[in-house]
């Protein structure tokens, strides 16, 4: 019986080391995971930081770009509209008398 008492023994010593090995190797998981995890994390908020600054630089570069292209367009509407007036000024002679002239002439027939 002793024989057996002792192979009992050891059967239960190797159940306990074998437990502690689990046990051991689920905490070495869940440490490696919580690493993997907080490395992720670190590595989506730099590549975040990231592209907002780009975002940022190149909004700042094209808002600087908006400025002169409506001050470009401003200039150009401005010539557009002194180019018109002077072709009224020129022309509004002209098409006074013709509408005088047409007004003027009635034909009945």
């Amino acid at each position: 019986m002793s024989k057996n008492t002792g192979s009992i023994q050891r059967l239960l010593k190797a159940e306990s080391e074998a437990n502690a090995k689990i046990a051991s190797a689920r905490q070495n998981k869940q440490n490696l995971l919580k690493k993997a995890r907080d490395d992720a994390d670190l590595e989506v908020k730099t590549y975040k930081e990231k592209k907002e600054a780009e975002f940022n630089e190149y909004k700042r570069n094209h808002e600087q770009d908006t400025g002169s292209y409506e001050q470009q367009l401003q200039q150009q509407t401005q010539k557009a509209i002194e180019d018109i007036q002077k072709q009224v000024e020129v022309n509004k002679d002209k098409v006074v008398d013709l509408i005088l002239k047409s007004i003027a002439d009635v034909h009945i027939e």
